[in-house]
């Protein structure tokens, strides 16, 4: 989470936080992070009155930069990356396999049981690129049908009603809107967001590609609450579709 003096931004990995993140970081002097990844129940209250910036994504294309990210990245050790490890059988499952298993945690006692016992029950926001998931959080996904994405949207962002979204597929245009409501935006500011590079991208082809007729309808059920509330639908590839989107 970073805050800086005119907005809060909350980043929920693999929808496009690492741009916004450098962004904010590079045009905002009085930014600073009170905690990776933090969710919003545990945002600061002298923090409480500003604008909430977030990032969402479709949920199949979720899917497939996350499994992507922690099945190829060194960054993670199986210590570093309790979840992931737990659905793919320590990196042994393919993507049906693994991402089956990441949709069923909220009705699977046995699959959360065993990825509880394996979570820490504290963390520390402080650090990076370990566990952020405790075992009372992750307790709360059981017996709700929510898929892994779903569980963590509204895990890190809670009651979202007045929380500007911007959507990994239009990022750059909503960041700038964004900008422009706050009264933030500059030139420079606007030419950096609409022509930098992206950052931390995952490499794969269409999401599309990846699923069965089976999973996709899955994933349709179990993240019913994101697919519906911002109208995403799953789409086969096109000609002007392509790989890799920011993390």
């Amino acid at each position: 989470m970073l805050v800086t003096d005119q907005f809060v931004f909350i980043h929920l990995p693999r929808t496009g936080g690492t741009f916004v993140g450098d962004v904010i970081t590079k045009f905002f002097p009085s930014a600073h992070e009170v905690g990776y990844h933090l969710p919003r129940e545990l945002l600061p209250n002298e923090y409480s009155h500003l604008p909430i910036l977030g990032t969402v994504r479709s949920p199949w294309e979720f899917y497939v930069s996350w499994y992507h990210h922690h099945k190829t990245s060194e960054r993670y050790s199986p210590l570093k990356n309790v979840l992931f490890c737990a659905v793919s059988e320590n990196r042994k499952l393919d993507f049906t396999q693994t991402i089956r298993n990441a949709l069923d945690l909220g009705v699977s006692k046995p699959l959360l049981d065993r990825l509880i016992q394996a979570l820490p029950e504290n963390f520390d926001y402080q650090k990076r690129h370990i566990p952020n998931l405790t075992q009372k959080v992750m307790q709360r996904i059981e017996d709700t049908g929510l898929g892994l994405y779903t569980f963590r949207f509204n895990q890190m962002f809670g009651q979202a009603d007045d929380i500007f979204f911007c959507r990994s597929e239009s990022l750059r245009g909503d960041l700038m809107a964004f900008f422009d409501k706050i009264g933030a935006a500059s030139e420079a500011l606007r030419s950096y967001v609409l022509d930098e590079d992206k950052k931390n991208a995952s490499e794969h082809t269409h999401y599309s590609s990846y699923y069965t007729p089976e999973l996709a309808k899955l994933v349709a059920i179990r993240d019913r609450q994101v697919i519906e509330r911002f109208g995403y639908a799953f789409e086969p590839e096109t000609a002007k579709s392509s790989g890799g989107a920011a993390a």
